[in-house]
Formats: structure tokens, sequence, C-alpha cells
């Protein structure tokens, strides 16, 4: 058994025990923009852990700016598609919208995980929304 193959079943073993502690959020996947420069998006929801604790972090823009929520989803997020002709950061991009259960949102601060070599893909990912 590799390192990566007990780093996912640790991952498993944590998703089940927290299990009874997920929400369930709105990921809305940024793919592009339409005709008129609309943004583009792919609609899921996903269960996840979720915090609201302020907490200073570095944004994807380098400066370090008061998150207000953090979300664990304890589980690989798999990749978005973008639109032809744009870009996205996968799984999880700066554009995109996540939407808590009372309804309460915020930009995309940063984002962190762990990458599976074999998948290329986060075993986990938090989100930092502002």
């Amino acid at each position: 058994m590799s390192l990566a193959d007990i780093l996912r079943n640790g991952i498993a073993t944590a998703r089940t025990i927290t299990l009874p502690l997920h929400v369930i959020v709105t990921h809305k996947a940024w793919t592009g923009q339409d005709f008129e420069g609309t943004p583009t998006y792919v609609s899921t929801s996903r269960l996840a852990l979720v915090e609201r604790k302020q907490k200073l972090v570095r944004s994807m823009s380098g400066t370090e700016e008061m998150s207000s929520t953090r979300i664990d989803f304890i589980e690989e997020v798999a990749p978005t598609t973008p639109t032809a002709g744009f870009t996205r950061t996968n799984p999880i991009d700066v554009n995109d919208v996540f939407t808590l259960p009372d309804g309460t949102t915020g930009p995309v601060m940063a984002v962190e995980g762990f990458f599976d070599g074999g998948t290329g893909v986060p075993f986990y990912s938090t989100v930092f929304l502002g």
C-alpha cells in the first residue's frame, strides 16, 4: 500500500466520521462568459464542512485579507471544463461562487489542497470566502 493510498483511506474515513456535520453548499463553477460578457457557470450541490471564523489569509492576489468563512470539501472535487477560449484554475477557481445553506456567499479569497500525484486533483479542498 502506497502513502497515497493511506492518505486516500484516511480522508475517506474522516469524511465518513464527519458526515453528520456536513451541510449542502451550492458550488457554481465558472466556465467563462457568454457573447455579452456575462459570466457562465455549471452549478452543483456538494457536501462540506463549513466554519464561520475570521482568519487572516493570503488571497490569490497575494495580499493578506480577512476571511469570514472556511469551507472544507473532504473529497476530491472534479475539475470543470471551461467554455472554449477560456481557462480556469481547477478544481476551484477564484471566479467560482459558493452559496451556504443560509444564502450567504462571498468572493473566493484563497484555496488550499494537497494534490494527489496520481489524479492531479487535490485529495481534499479548503476554500476561504471573504
